[in-house]
């Protein structure tokens, strides 16, 4: 069947952006994650459907590719869609679109549902979330490109952090986007003022709990690209990991 897709248009608002006028991409991963929420609603799976099964969506891995980050009140269209799915994985893409349709943020994304009985993932309830009415279901397991292997016991940037209770989500975790906030907070500000994220993979390991103390570490290297490895640990467990390329602001 040909893949289903959902869009929606909307303004960046200036709250969302930082210093430069340039949109968070937490912000922005919020919009497109949004859009997925409203596209699974119609088909019966999204988070209120999910809830009262005491199931939840969580994302194991993004893989973002970057062309430009959209400035504040610019009009922008969040579109998405899942180009097939597995017993346990599901695929989802998504896509920023200017106002001429050229997607500027392309993101492929990897997603289980999770029991909250067990806070284990489960079999996807293929019948129950009605995939098989947006998607095919295909026995290959997509699998993203490897993050580097790194020594982590020298770094050249870290910062400290406790989990909040406004960071938990309905899933009952601390929402994803925010690893995006606490990996890209510990790099320099003038850093993050004169560079912008070029393509980006992070993969989630573990939960991360209110009132939990973390650790957002991070190493910079310069040659052969400028790239910066992440990684938030919560005592000797690592939460999550990340690498990331990056171009200058133009």
């Amino acid at each position: 069947m040909t893949v289903s897709y959902y869009s929606e248009k909307f303004q960046v608002p200036f709250f969302e952006c930082d210093a430069q006028g340039t949109m968070h991409l937490s912000a922005l991963m919020d919009h497109l994650v949004l859009a997925s929420e409203h596209q699974l609603q119609e088909f019966g799976a999204g988070p209120t459907q999910l809830a009262a099964m005491a199931l939840g969506w969580v994302t194991t891995e993004y893989q973002i590719e970057i062309e430009r980050l959209p400035r504040q009140h610019e009009f922008v269209t969040a579109k998405t869609g899942v180009p097939q799915f597995n017993k346990f994985f599901c695929y989802r893409d998504y896509f920023l679109l200017d106002e001429h349709s050229h997607p500027i943020v392309t993101v492929h994304s990897i997603w289980v549902i999770m029991s909250f009985a067990t806070r284990r993932m489960i079999q996807l309830p293929v019948a129950e979330l009605h995939l098989d009415a947006c998607s095919d279901y295909s026995a290959t397991v997509v699998r993203f490109p490897k993050l580097v292997k790194r020594d982590w016991t020298a770094v050249d940037y870290q910062k400290d952090y406790q989990v909040r209770y406004f960071d938990i989500d309905s899933n009952r975790h601390v929402n994803n986007v925010h690893y995006f906030d606490w990996m890209l907070d510990s790099l320099p500000g003038d850093f993050l003022r004169d560079h912008q994220i070029s393509t980006m993979l992070i993969r989630y390991e573990r939960e991360t709990r209110y009132g939990e103390n973390i650790v957002s570490q991070t190493q910079l290297t310069e040659t052969p690209a400028l790239t910066t490895a992440h990684r938030i640990t919560r005592g000797t467990e690592v939460a999550a990991e990340a690498d990331v390329t990056w171009q200058k602001r133009s």
